[in-house]
């Protein structure tokens, strides 16, 4: 089973990790908040989080680094 898959199924059987995740609202690349706890009830939810996700930071517009650093290499461009 490929990962996005994984990822899909995971999300619907365990809606409630949303709270956990970012997704960044330009790429729509999701990841798990940097201030995921080391555990989460059932058992080991944070570890399949860690494990389909990885860590994605976002600023306060839900905008991921990369997609940030972009839109201020096009800002710099235009001016």
């Amino acid at each position: 089973m490929s990962k996005s898959r994984e990822k899909d199924l995971y999300l619907k059987e365990f809606p409630e990790i949303r709270k956990w995740l970012n997704e960044c609202q330009i790429c729509h690349a999701i990841g798990y908040k940097p201030e995921l706890p080391v555990k989460i009830y059932p058992r080991l939810m944070a570890e399949n989080i860690r494990g389909l996700f990885g860590p994605l930071t976002v600023n306060y517009i839900s905008i991921c680094e990369d997609c940030a650093r972009h839109w201020e290499g096009l800002k710099q461009k235009d001016l």
